[in-house]
């Protein structure tokens, strides 16, 4: 049986979320309704995980709906990723508002990301 998930994560920052896509190479497209499995329908900022059956859906309120049937339609880590480079660039975002300076780092062994903000 199919189960609709809905995890509290504030992404409101559209330009975050929309730089966080680009570098991922994941498609965003804006103003969607999705229809999932079990017939439940989110609307929102629908983007398409690699291999995920149904697109996650960001909605209005900063919190994500998703359908990948317990890991089976879709790796869970990849919605992570995603979630881990909408902090970085939401984070930069808010640097360079206060005129801060940042360094990003990847760890490819740990495959950590590292952010580091000079004040």
């Amino acid at each position: 049986m199919s189960h609709t998930m809905n995890i509290e994560i504030e992404m409101h920052e559209k330009a975050a979320l929309q730089a966080a896509c680009r570098r991922l190479r994941l498609e965003l497209k804006e103003n969607q309704k999705v229809r999932f499995y079990d017939g439940t329908q989110a609307e929102g900022i629908a983007i398409k995980l690699p291999g995920w059956k149904y697109p996650i859906v960001v909605k209005n309120d900063g919190t994500v709906a998703y359908d990948n049937y317990n890991g089976r339609w879709g790796d869970i880590s990849e919605l992570n990723k995603l979630k881990a480079y909408y902090g970085i660039e939401k984070a930069k975002i808010e640097a360079r508002k206060k005129g801060y300076d940042f360094i990003e780092s990847y760890d490819r062994i740990n495959k950590k990301l590292k952010l580091r903000i000079i004040v």
